[in-house]
């Protein structure tokens, strides 16, 4: 039983060296693909600044005249847009990803940073992987379309305009609160936020999403609504119980399942298999008879040996098996004698 337990354990183990191995690859590699990325936005956006340094030192050489126009030829209409990989942000390191955001969509905010800096804003994502938001309306940008794109939704648009994301530092929730002299409610920038009356739902296994607070006063947040998705019902529509209606009931054994989903579910060859084949299940049974015919004809073919062994065993198993008199006296002669050989060997021990 103590081997038993031993192996479990060295079992346990090796599966958990296993696992955190398996961990440990993923993480790395998230990591790897993580600064990848960062890397090639940091390379994209050094190639634009450079090539725009360049072109504005030319353009001031050449002089208003002799200037060339950037903005045509096959750069007509993609002159100053971004491709896909330059529109969203990297992924941030695990450990600086904000543990929480405090801002939701719907919120409204204010630019700190940027071309758009002091305008206001409602929240349209938040993504916490990318430590940013996208507001509607702010920091548009111009995408290139990618040809295979088109290809796809057979558009030949050059070019789409979109908002671009928005690092989270940069942004600051704006609410209204009453002032307090006149008592009027006038926005303000809050600088920062708590998170409160937060708890972790046992049933639903995830925590809830708590309460806004701003610090050094009791004065709650409240989140922003969401607004319920609506839903248009058109006449070729399929009705909701219709649907949850269950008409058919699938087996395995039973179409529509084909019959080769019993090799995917139970080994073809194992011993242990019950249910087969109608095929196998005849070719097995062409095989028994086959076999049993051999062995009727073997045993038609005797030699006279074989025949008086039959004989034998015959008249063996017909005697009667009770023991002799002979026999009886024999067997009691041996067990006196043994009780005599213990009788004195207790003697011996006695007298010692």
């Amino acid at each position: 039983m103590q081997q038993i337990h031993q192996r479990t354990a060295r079992a346990t183990r090796s599966a958990a060296k296993k696992l955190a191995k398996q961990r440990d690859h993923t993480r790395k590699g998230e990591s790897w693909d993580r600064y990848q990325s960062l890397v090639r936005t940091q390379r994209s956006t050094a190639a634009t600044v450079r090539d725009a340094r360049a072109n504005r030192r030319a353009d001031w050489e050449a002089g208003a005249l002799l200037a060339p126009r950037r903005d045509g030829g096959e750069q007509k209409d993609t002159y100053g847009a971004l491709t896909l990989y330059e529109l969203h942000p990297p992924d941030v390191e695990p450990r600086r990803q904000p543990k929480w955001a405090g801002i939701s969509e719907g919120d409204r905010v204010v630019v700190l940073k940027g071309r758009e800096k002091g305008k206001i804003g409602v929240v349209e994502e938040v993504n916490v992987a990318k430590a940013s938001v996208r507001i509607k309306g702010l920091n548009r940008v111009e995408v290139v379309v990618p040809e295979w794109m088109n290809r796809e939704d057979g558009s030949t648009a050059r070019n789409v305009v979109t908002d671009r994301f928005q690092p989270l530092a940069d942004v600051r929730l704006v609410y209204p609160l009453p002032d307090p002299a006149t008592g009027v409610p006038r926005d303000v920038m809050v600088e920062r936020l708590v998170h409160v009356n937060y708890r972790f739902d046992k049933d639903k296994r995830e925590w809830t999403e708590g309460d806004r607070l701003i610090p050094g006063t009791n004065t709650l947040v409240p989140w922003p609504e969401k607004a319920e998705p609506t839903f248009v019902d058109h006449e070729d529509d399929t009705l909701r119980i219709t649907v949850e209606h269950a008409t058919f009931r699938p087996y395995l054994l039973h179409p529509p399942m084909p019959a080769s989903v019993i090799d995917e579910l139970r080994n073809k060859y194992s011993k242990f298999r019950t249910r087969h084949d109608w095929e196998f299940v005849e070719k097995k049974a062409l095989e028994d008879e086959r076999e049993l015919k051999r062995k009727e004809l073997v045993k038609s073919v005797r030699t006279p040996l074989q025949e008086l062994a039959d004989v034998r065993r015959e008249r063996k198993a017909g005697e009667d098996r009770e023991l002799s008199e002979q026999q009886m006296v024999g067997i009691g002669e041996v067990i006196a004698r043994e009780r005599a050989r213990a009788t004195r060997v207790m003697e011996k021990m006695g007298a010692r």
